[in-house]
């Protein structure tokens, strides 16, 4: 065991359409993390995996899976379906293309070029953007639930038959974006009321019989597009609980990649039966079954006592040794200030402490 301890200790003491023919390169897309119970292709995935096209990624309860696309980065988050229907690449462009089937996704697209596409689509609705931060949700119900964080984001309800006819792009390009601090809902009902107006709007007629007009692709576009009346801004405190996630949704750095991957080799070939902890200068990883299965930010500074370390995200308590197998863990809000005093451990929360047994973690009286 002595020789993990050089790589938890450095860790823990240092311290993230176009011209030309479009193509997937290597490693243009892969997977740069993840959490918990994740499959591509119903397969168990691993940290660094590339994705190709119609890819299928399925996260569990609790789970969550970064994504790199090119420059972009994309964060699935639990009990989702998305499946990867475009991510093409060429000298000068890039277009890429998500499929939500149900489930939520945090997205922060790079900048895009004229001729590139970013695009996001559920069962109900189609999000296209330029360089923004949103985010998408899709329900069960195929209700679609689209919040932007920063910039403009063009977002029409689906209907297949009318971007089958003039295309996705030229739909968007001719609808308002929702803008910073904006969400949209779209039901099912309102795509079927939408596609009774589509299917009326394609099919005027002349003396030579059925036609499609400018006047009838125009009412068509307007039956997809987001009225104003229908946008609505979001609360400040909707955006509070979700800007730490998004700060997160970042390339980690290789020093934390190689460090998280070493843990996870050592816990699938000799697992601790309370699985590992991995304590980064801002980061907790908490490694079990040969996989990820928890990570928290830092909050304040561990202390320790003998062989044994003692850290505190904002909903748990972590002792561990200092070789990282973990003793115990204890689930308690706190404001990640630890302190030992007489053999117990004071957690402190909101101006006043909870004593933890040293070597259980139990509450103490």
């Amino acid at each position: 065991m002595k020789k993990y301890l050089p790589c938890i200790m450095i860790m823990f003491f240092s311290g993230m359409f176009c011209s030309g023919v479009l193509e997937q390169p290597d490693e243009f897309a892969t997977i740069t993390f993840f959490v918990g119970d994740v499959k591509k292709n119903a397969a168990e995935v691993q940290i660094g995996e590339i994705l190709n096209e119609n890819d299928l990624i399925l996260t569990g309860t609790g789970a969550s899976c970064d994504l790199k696309i090119g420059d972009s980065m994309i964060r699935i988050k639990e009990n989702s379906k998305v499946q990867m229907s475009q991510i093409l690449r060429g000298k000068d462009a890039e277009s890429v293309t998500l499929s939500l089937n149900v489930g939520k996704i945090l997205c922060r697209p790079k900048k895009l070029l004229k001729n590139e596409n970013f695009l996001v689509r559920t069962p109900t609705a189609v999000a296209g953007v330029r360089g923004t931060i949103f985010t998408v949700e899709a329900d069960s119900k195929k209700t679609t639930r689209i919040k932007v964080f920063n910039g403009k984001v063009n977002v029409v309800r689906r209907v297949d038959k009318l971007e089958e006819k003039i295309g996705i792009t030229k739909i968007l390009e001719e609808t308002a974006p929702i803008a910073q601090n904006e969400k949209v809902v779209i039901t099912a009902e309102e795509v079927r009321a939408a596609e009774a107006k589509v299917e009326k709007a394609l099919v005027a007629k002349s003396g030579d019989g059925p036609v499609v007009d400018d006047k009838g692709i125009s009412r068509a576009v307007a039956a997809v597009a987001v009225a104003t009346r229908d946008v609505h801004r979001f609360k400040v405190e909707e955006f509070r609980q979700e800007k730490e996630e998004f700060i997160s949704v970042v390339q980690r750095s290789p020093e934390v990649i190689t460090a998280v991957k070493r843990v996870i080799k050592r816990e699938s070939k000799t697992p601790m039966p309370d699985g590992s902890l991995l304590v980064t200068r801002h980061d907790i990883f908490f490694i079990k079954n040969g996989k990820v299965e928890g990570e928290w930010k830092t909050i304040g500074a561990p202390v320790r006592k003998n062989e044994n370390i003692y850290i505190a995200s904002k909903d748990y308590v972590f002792c561990a040794s200092i070789e990282g197998p973990v003793m115990w863990r204890k689930k308690i809000s706190n404001d990640g200030k630890l302190e030992i005093k007489q053999d117990e451990l004071f957690v402190y929360i909101g101006g006043g402490a909870r004593k933890l047994d040293l070597k259980t973690g139990e509450i103490l009286e």
